[in-house]
């Protein structure tokens, strides 16, 4: 027959060894806050995280800000981009403005260190054709496929070189003002007939 001790019961016995009158004195102070010890490079990647959850929040957050509650010749600019988003605009279906010092920051490595996210080629394709590039399951937010196709963080250009990934999104992203700028300067489309 083999008996069990409690660890409460060892601590107990522990403490009133060393003189302390309150048992759970002693104990607590041999613990360390847990977010203390992790490691810098991964208190970056949270960071991005973070940053890239809240970011359509912000742009919408900012949005209302100006139109609202800031200076009227603020108004009158955000009412003016609006107004030129909504009407004028055509870079979403074209894939307009990406910008590769955008697309090849450090913040985007620490994107996809989080996860981990890694790109595997199989085979040499070549440049001078089309291709579409299907990623499943999705889910709905993508996360891997975004940092595969629409950043340079994982070497899709290195591994493929010549040709030009788009990242298809919803449309939906691309009507928040802001927002929409920061998509099209990463290479993102509007998932659309038009786009396609």
């Amino acid at each position: 027959m083999t008996t069990q001790v409690k660890p409460s019961l060892v601590t107990d016995e522990v403490n009133e060894s060393k003189g302390s009158s309150n048992p759970s004195t002693s104990a607590s102070n041999d613990r360390i806050f847990a977010p203390l010890n992790i490691p810098w490079y991964r208190r970056c990647q949270t960071l991005t995280l973070v940053i890239w959850w809240l970011s359509p929040w912000y742009c919408l957050y900012l949005t209302f800000h100006l139109l609202f509650f800031d200076r009227w010749y603020s108004t009158i600019c955000i009412l003016l981009y609006m107004a030129w988003m909504y009407l004028f605009r055509t870079f979403p279906k074209t894939g307009g403005h990406r910008q590769q010092w955008l697309r090849k920051l450090i913040w985007w490595e620490w994107f996809s260190d989080y996860f981990p996210i890694h790109l595997h080629k199989t085979c040499d394709l070549p440049p001078d054709r089309p291709y579409i590039f299907g990623y499943h399951p999705h889910g709905i937010i993508a996360l891997g496929a975004f940092g595969n196709f629409a950043t340079e963080a994982t070497g899709f250009e290195k591994l493929f070189p010549g040709i030009n990934a788009r990242f298809l999104v919803l449309n939906s992203n691309f009507q928040i003002p802001f927002y929409d700028l920061f998509l099209t300067m990463m290479g993102l489309c509007d998932a659309s007939k038009e786009s396609c």
